[in-house]
């Protein structure tokens, strides 16, 4: 006779292999998101070591900042340049580290949780190599640098409170001068938002991050520099934290408080405006990472 199994055998085999996978799986998900936030961090200590060895190269002076801070490459045009050369492209941010101080694979540049900057997404690896080898609009295989939106896009926001075009320095807690964080307009009204924000007598609201009286901030002996991000689609979120580059090119994960900072889902502050302290929360987050440094 048969000796085959019963419905009722069967039945409780699935369930013990689905009550199995139910208990397993949460552990083997956050052991993923360990894994991801482990090679996140160490992508930000190996470009924290090549900034080091670009700043002793250029008297002190760090990459200059793009018109987005998640940008590799853009067009000369929006750093200000005039034709014809406005219409090439140019390294900015990380992408400057390339390949002299990071090696010849531009990994390190992305973040395995930041989707919207995926290193095999429409602005990744393949769009930033292209537009590096192929820079000069003289060059029959170039892409119109005009055209924003096919940049190469990073996953790590450079250098948030300085003014695009404009470098860092490599100098502890003076990486961000005065000349750095303002564009020195004829009227305050016209100044660059995060010298606002500096200067701004009004409170924030403390139910964010904790207080932020005017004159604390941006006053760091260590300044936040780069970051996994952490407005809009931008944002690396590891576990309710972040990872966090400093200014003496340590690297640590920042817990974000309540996962206030990721819900808000902050967007970028224009150049052009200064929306009020408690809109400033990019800034408010910049000067957070700086305190947990």
């Amino acid at each position: 006779m048969y000796a085959g199994f019963t419905l009722i055998e069967i039945l409780v085999v699935v369930g013990i292999i689905a009550l199995l996978i139910a208990v397993l799986l949460p552990s083997l998900r956050r052991a993923r998101e360990q894994a991801w936030a482990a090679l996140c961090l160490a992508n930000l200590k190996q470009q924290g070591v090549g900034f080091a060895a670009y700043g002793g190269d250029h008297k002190a002076y760090l990459p200059w900042v793009g018109s987005f801070r998640y940008s590799l490459m853009e067009g000369k045009y929006y750093l200000g340049f005039q034709p014809p050369e406005s219409h090439d492209w140019a390294a900015v941010n990380g992408g400057l580290l390339y390949p002299r101080y990071v090696g010849s694979t531009p990994e390190v540049f992305y973040c395995p949780n930041n989707k919207a900057a995926d290193i095999n997404g429409p602005n990744g690896k393949a769009t930033f190599l292209q537009r590096y080898r192929h820079p000069k609009h003289t060059d029959p295989q170039y892409q119109n640098s005009h055209n924003f939106p096919i940049s190469p896009f990073g996953a790590y926001g450079y250098a948030i409170p300085a003014v695009e075009g404009k470098n860092p320095r490599d100098a502890g807690s003076r990486m961000y001068p005065e000349e750095v964080i303002r564009n020195f307009a004829p009227v305050p009204a016209a100044e660059y938002p995060y010298w606002r924000y500096l200067h701004d007598p009004a409170e924030p609201d403390p139910s964010f991050l904790g207080p932020f009286p005017q004159a604390s901030r941006g006053r760091h002996a260590v300044h936040a520099f780069v970051s996994d991000g952490f407005f809009g689609g931008y944002q690396g979120y590891h576990l309710q934290s972040y990872n966090v580059l400093y200014s003496d090119f340590h690297a640590r994960r920042v817990v974000d408080p309540g996962g206030r900072i990721g819900t808000a889902q902050l967007g970028p502050i224009r150049p052009w405006q200064y929306p009020g302290i408690n809109d400033a929360k990019v800034y408010l987050v910049w000067d957070y990472f700086s305190r947990n440094h």
